[in-house]
C-alpha cells in the first residue's frame, strides 16, 4: 500500500486462490466507469490474462480508498449474477399532484459477463396517481439469453398521492380545546353560565 498498490486475491473459474496486488490508481479508474462494479477486468497474472470482476471491496473508513479486493475469475460463456442499476427518465413529467416512489434502485439479473448492461432505463413520463411499473417492464432491455433473478411482478416505481398535512389550529381553536375538559362538550355561544335552575312556568 505504501507503494501505491492494493492487495487482493484472485479466485473463481479455473483459478486456484492466488494473492495479487494491483496499481491503486489504475484500479480506481477501472471501477469508476459507467459499468460500476459490473465492469470486466482483464487481470494479468504470471503472464496470462484472466477475465474477472471485482467483488467484496474493503475500503478505508475515512478516505474510502480500496484496501483489499476480491477478483472473481469468470467464464465468458456462463451467466453471472449481477445487480443492474435502474435509471429513471421523465420524472419532471409526472402527472400532478402525484408523488413518485422509487422502490427498486437495482435489479438482479443472470447475464453473460460480456453482455452485462450498464443500467436499465425506465421512463416514468405521464405516470399518474395509482400507476405502477414493474420489473417485467424492463424485460425488453435484457440481452438475449439473460433473465431476471427476481419476481417480474416486483414494483420498481409507483406514483402515490401527496401526504396530507393537517392545517394548524387557530389560536381561538387551541384556547377552546384547552378550556374543555375531556368528555365535556363546549357551552353554547348564547348560554349564560350560572347556578340557577330552570323553573316551570
Amino acid at each position: 500500500r505504501r507503494n501505491g498498490r492494493v492487495p487482493g486475491i484472485l479466485y473463481g473459474h479455473e483459478v486456484q486462490p492466488t494473492p495479487v496486488d494491483v496499481d491503486a490508481l489504475e484500479l480506481y479508474h477501472v471501477l469508476h466507469t459507467d459499468a460500476g462494479l459490473n465492469v470486466l477486468i482483464q487481470l494479468q497474472v504470471d503472464g496470462s490474462g484472466r477475465m474477472c470482476v471485482a467483488r467484496d471491496i474493503q475500503r478505508h473508513a475515512v478516505r474510502g480508498d480500496a484496501e483489499h479486493v476480491d477478483f472473481i475469475a469468470v467464464d465468458p460463456n456462463v451467466k453471472l449474477l449481477v445487480e443492474v442499476p435502474v435509471a429513471l427518465e421523465g420524472e419532471e413529467d409526472i402527472e400532478p399532484p402525484g408523488v413518485l416512489s422509487h422502490m427498486l434502485w437495482s435489479v438482479p439479473a443472470l447475464v453473460r459477463p460480456t453482455e452485462i448492461p450498464n443500467q436499465f432505463t425506465m421512463s416514468v413520463a405521464g405516470m399518474a396517481i395509482g400507476d405502477v411499473k414493474r420489473v417485467e417492464d424492463l424485460a425488453d432491455q435484457l440481452p438475449s439469453g439473460a433473465e431476471f433473478d427476481i419476481e417480474p411482478e416486483r414494483t420498481v416505481v409507483t406514483v402515490n398521492p401527496p401526504d396530507i398535512i393537517a392545517e394548524p389550529e387557530t389560536e381561538e381553536e387551541e384556547a377552546l380545546a384547552e378550556a374543555v375538559e375531556p368528555g365535556e362538550a363546549p357551552a353554547d355561544a348564547g348560554e349564560v353560565p350560572g347556578d340557577s335552575q330552570p323553573t316551570a312556568g
